[in-house]
């Protein structure tokens, strides 16, 4: 899929294993630079071959990578349908306001609906500038009245 970006393309498909560095270093634009590269590819793999998960890649015309979105499409027991969660989105520090993150989030949008869910959700930070820029506002998500509830687990 194609969309015009400043007068320049961007073209979402969906990551292979060959893109596993540039989703690395993202993660690390995302706010992540201390991630264990070992570990990243090992779970890299695991969830590029997740039945329930879908990595997807922003590329620019001349084929950088400049954003990702990972996905989890589930059903819901509370929903009586499909939820689509996106675990991750990140545009690249210097591809920010061009439309990247638009055009991952009308792909993650189509993945929703072809899966037919109730609903589409994401967790962010409040700190994050796209939450005060209310990026996710202007493209339709209304923020919701809960609390995140976490047990975290030294896993490294």
């Amino acid at each position: 899929m194609a969309i015009n970006m400043d007068d320049n393309k961007v073209f979402v498909r969906p990551a292979n294993e060959s893109d596993q560095d540039a989703v690395f270093k993202l993660m690390a634009d995302l706010g992540y630079p201390d991630l264990s590269q070992a570990r990243f590819a090992e779970t890299y793999d695991r969830v590029l071959k997740h039945p329930a998960m879908r990595v997807i890649l922003a590329e620019d015309e001349t084929g950088e990578i400049v954003g990702m979105a990972s996905v989890t499409i589930r059903p819901q027991l509370r929903l009586i349908s499909g939820l689509v969660t996106i675990d991750e989105l990140v545009v690249a520090r210097d591809s920010r306001g061009r439309g990247v993150g638009r055009a991952l989030l009308d792909h993650v949008k189509a993945i929703a609906v072809d899966a037919s869910a109730g609903r589409l959700e994401l967790e962010t930070n409040r700190a994050r500038e796209s939450y005060r820029r209310e990026f996710y506002i202007k493209n339709g998500f209304a923020e919701a009245n809960s609390a995140v509830m976490r047990i975290d687990y030294d896993v490294r």
